[in-house]
């Protein structure tokens, strides 16, 4: 009879990665190649198929394609992706390990006349939101983040806007129980770092960190950081998973 201990498999928390208004799975493109396993889910409308509208909506359209994958799942939101990823949590507790929420808030105001410039001039809003999510401004990654957006076309991002627009779950952050880390770039101009300290203020069990020297795109501006505090994170959330099994 051998006296070696009986080995124990646990699967690692898998990250799922939900883009945010405008996006798509590319701007998960460090994480995605740094995080094995993960996987990262194009919303409808990103480029392909008809924009939904509303987060629950979307959320809802992210439970049925995750619901069958092996868990334990952690949710990682962006921008209108972390509306999308607490909604998630709230319709499915059980299919959520966890939340990593980066540039998003519990609520997330879009001005109306930022809506209305998706009419009155696309061109001009898509320039808008891609250089206001950069903190250094390089020329060819703010002409290809341009491009990206355009090519959605004006519905997936009007739809998009209403759905941030719409989203506020102020008064239900207390119902999620499943740890949390919320990320926000210092110099984030669309989504201000109060957004995101109010968001972790209010969920029961959530960590903060803020990323010097990036704005809106903190997860490929400064991926360095961000897969640092993503790994170390995860590392902690899996340790929970053995001392559960105690």
């Amino acid at each position: 009879m051998s006296d070696e201990p009986e080995e124990i498999e646990i699967e690692s928390p898998r990250p799922v990665f939900i883009h945010g208004a405008g996006r798509t799975p590319a701007s998960w493109g460090p994480q995605l190649a740094r995080f094995e396993g993960a996987l990262a889910v194009a919303l409808p409308g990103h480029p392909d198929g008809q924009p939904l509208q509303g987060a629950v909506e979307m959320a809802q359209w992210v439970i049925a394609e995750v619901e069958e994958i092996p868990g334990p799942l952690v949710m990682v939101g962006h921008s209108l992706g972390g509306a999308v990823a607490l909604e998630v949590a709230l319709l499915r507790p059980d299919l959520v390990m966890g939340l990593i929420l980066v540039s998003t808030g519990a609520r997330l105001p879009v001005p109306h006349e930022t809506i209305a410039r998706i009419d009155d001039d696309f061109h001009a809003e898509c320039t808008r939101l891609v250089e206001q999510s950069w903190f250094h401004h390089e020329p060819e990654l703010i002409r290809r983040g341009i491009a990206s957006v355009e090519s959605m076309g004006p519905e997936a991002l009007m739809a998009d806007y209403l759905s941030a627009r719409d989203h506020d779950v102020r008064n239900l952050l207390g119902d999620i129980t499943a740890p949390a880390l919320v990320i926000a770039g210092e110099s984030d101009p669309l989504v201000p770092v109060w957004l995101s300290e109010e968001l972790a203020d209010g969920l029961p069990n959530a960590d903060m960190a803020v990323v010097p020297e990036a704005a809106h795109v903190p997860q490929l501006e400064r991926a360095d950081v961000v897969d640092l505090l993503v790994a170390a994170w995860l590392a902690r959330l899996e340790l929970t998973l053995f001392e559960g099994d105690d």
